[in-house]
Parts: structure tokens; C-alpha cells; sequence
């Protein structure tokens, strides 16, 4: 009993600072694709290249799971959202490329130093059997938190965008805070610095396929939206708000759906209806069914709860958190690869050939998410 109260007041803190993060990136992203255009004039090829550079520092992934060796998750974690926090709040003095660029790369260091660390409390906060649920309450909160960060962002038009990243930067280091506050107690499990084994290829396959369809999708969506078509940012606002009512109701749901229905059914069904939205964002120039298309990917993210339940189904427990940590690290592989090259095509090209390249990317996830076993 005492074991679970501990369990449920860890989880309680977890959620808070998954609050304050989803707070800050509701801010964020539903402002950040008209500041860089309005604010900075960016190009495609620009844009590219900066998230590019931008995803570099999931390659310290591996080096934040050996910290976690020595310092406790939730302090580690804590001190990356405080860090993240700075970088995000510090865009309220950016004019320039180069300190967009810089100041990217500050919040994206502590975001990666969070990420693994998230889905590897979450599980060790949960009971078992209810892995899966847990993972998605946690998306609700997170979804509930992005509504929020939506409407703060609706001030834009009234403490300008430096206002409104410097009230992110705070939500987010509050979050760090509060992380702090959690236990921490992994006596008797002797886990690894550093691990790569081939019994886990079909997890790294799938999330370094997960990298470039997120990519593509975060990188260039909106930014088709708002560069080909001239939505304005209260559109792509309620796009958001949308989306995130849909996560808020569904999330939990989902969670249950995959612990009922297993991984294997549950990825396939995510990678089935990703092949259909990005051939809507390829062959399609209606703006209203991109609109339908947009909200669609975010409902089909469902699958990243599978593939933490699924690594927590065939991995003991020493090998659990730095196989997440490898797990984000191949998907940074691909985060770093992705938009570089999508900026390049769109240049060369147009825009639909990167969203015709990501529905080949999600057949492929789809076939390879066939060879994870039903049992």
C-alpha cells in the first residue's frame, strides 16, 4: 500500500511537469511557423536546415542515460526541462537566423535530455498491467496542457511574440521544478550505460521510421500551410485546439486499446492510416481537407504509446531504460536527416514530393510492424 501511494504521488509529479512541457510547446508551435516567417523571413532550404541542426542533440541521449547511472531520473530530468526552458523563453529576443538558430539548439538539448527519461519514469511510476493506460493519461494531460498553451498563444496579438515564448520558457522551467520533487528508488536492478542489441531491431526500425514521419509532419505541415496556402495563425491555432481535444478524450482510450489488443495490431492500424494522410498531403490541394489531414496524424500518434509498451514487453527491466534512450537516438537519426533533405526537395521540386516520401516511409513501418509478435 505504501509502495503504491509512493507510486501514485510520483506519477501525480510526472504529470504536472508533462503539463508545464506540453504548456510551453502548445505556445510554441502553434506561433512558431508565422514568427519565422513574419519575424525572420525564413526560406525552405533554411527551415531545413535549421531543424536539422536543431535535432543534433538527440545524439546525447546515450550520454544522459549514463548520467542517469549516477543522478537520479527525476533530477536529470529537471534540470533538462529548467535548461529547455531558458532556450525556449530566450526566443523572445531573436530577430536573426543565427540566434534562432543558437537558441534552438539550447531548448533542444534539454528536451532530448528529457525525452527518454519521461517514458522511462512513466513506466517505472506505473502498475503493472496498466502500463499502456498510464501512457495514456499521460498523453491526455499532455493534450489538456496543449489546449492550454493554445489559448495563451491567442495573446500573441497582445504581448507579441516575446511575451508569449517568455511565458513558455517559465511554464516549462516550473515544470523542471516540480520533477525534482519525485523519488527515485531502482534498488536491485543492475541496468546498462549503454546497450545495443539485435533482439530489439524491430523497435529501433520503427522509431527510426517514427523520426521521419514526425519530421516531416512537424518540419513542413504547417509550414505548407502557412507558406503555400497563407493560413494565418489563428488558423493554425484552431487546427491545434481541434487536435488536442481529440487527444484529450482519446488518449486514455487508446492506452487501454493497446494493452487489450497488443502492439502489433495497434502499430499497424497507426501506420495504415499515416500511408493515407500523407498521400492527402501529396495529391490533394484543397486546404480543407489538409486541414482533415493534419488532425488525423495527430489522432494516428498512438503508436509511440505502443512502442514503449512494446520494449516494456520484451525487455527486462535492466534493459528498459537504455533501450528507450537508443530508441531516441536512432529516431534523431532520422529527425537530423529529414528535414536537411526535405528542405533540399521542396527547393528542387515542391513540397508533395516530401509527403509522398513519408507515405513510402509509413508502408514500410507498416510491414515491419507485422514481424512484431502477437504474444
Amino acid at each position: 500500500m505504501k509502495k503504491r501511494r509512493g507510486e501514485n504521488r510520483n506519477f501525480l509529479l510526472l504529470a504536472i511537469s508533462v503539463f508545464c512541457l506540453n504548456v510551453g510547446f502548445g505556445v510554441y508551435f502553434a506561433t512558431f511557423n508565422n514568427f519565422i516567417v513574419e519575424r525572420i523571413g525564413i526560406r525552405p532550404e533554411q527551415l531545413g536546415f535549421m531543424e536539422a541542426l536543431r535535432e543534433t542533440p538527440g545524439f546525447l541521449s546515450a550520454a544522459f542515460n549514463a548520467l542517469v547511472s549516477i543522478i537520479s531520473a527525476p533530477i536529470v530530468g529537471g534540470a533538462s526541462l529548467i535548461v529547455m526552458g531558458f532556450g525556449i523563453g530566450s526566443y523572445s529576443q531573436v530577430h536573426t537566423l543565427l540566434w534562432l538558430v543558437l537558441f534552438s539548439l539550447i531548448w533542444s538539448i534539454g528536451f532530448h535530455g528529457w525525452a527518454p527519461l519521461q517514458g522511462t519514469m512513466a513506466l517505472a511510476f506505473s502498475e503493472e498491467g496498466r502500463k499502456g493506460e498510464r501512457l495514456g493519461q499521460l498523453r491526455s494531460v499532455g493534450g489538456f496542457a496543449y489546449l492550454f498553451g493554445l489559448l495563451l498563444a491567442i495573446s500573441v496579438s497582445l504581448i507579441d511574440y516575446s511575451g508569449v515564448y517568455l511565458l513558455a520558457g517559465v511554464i516549462i522551467a516550473i515544470g523542471g521544478v516540480t520533477i525534482l520533487f519525485a523519488s527515485w528508488n531502482r534498488d536491485g536492478i543492475r541496468e546498462t550505460r549503454f546497450l545495443f542489441r539485435w533482439r530489439y531491431g524491430i523497435y529501433y526500425a520503427l522509431n527510426f521510421m517514427q523520426g521521419c514521419r514526425k519530421q516531416i509532419f512537424v518540419v513542413f505541415a504547417v509550414f505548407t500551410l502557412v507558406k503555400v496556402y497563407g493560413i494565418s495563425v489563428q488558423t493554425v491555432i484552431t487546427l491545434m485546439v481541434i487536435n488536442q481535444i481529440v487527444t484529450i478524450f482519446t488518449g486514455p482510450l487508446m492506452g487501454r486499446f493497446v494493452d487489450r489488443y497488443g502492439e502489433r495490431k495497434m502499430l499497424s492500424l497507426s501506420y495504415l492510416g499515416l500511408i493515407f494522410v500523407f498521400m492527402g498531403y501529396a495529391l490533394i490541394h484543397n486546404p480543407w481537407i489538409l486541414f482533415l489531414c493534419y488532425c488525423l496524424d495527430n489522432f494516428l500518434y498512438f503508436g509511440a504509446i505502443a512502442l514503449t509498451t512494446y520494449i516494456n514487453r520484451i525487455a527486462p527491466p535492466q534493459d528498459i531504460r537504455p533501450t528507450l534512450s537508443m530508441g531516441v537516438t536512432m529516431n534523431h537519426v532520422a529527425a537530423i536527416l529529414t528535414p536537411l533533405f526535405g528542405g533540399l526537395l521542396w527547393e528542387a521540386f515542391s513540397y508533395e514530393v516530401i509527403f509522398a516520401g513519408g507515405a513510402f516511409v509509413a508502408l514500410i513501418s507498416l510491414l515491419v510492424s507485422r514481424m512484431i509478435s502477437p504474444n
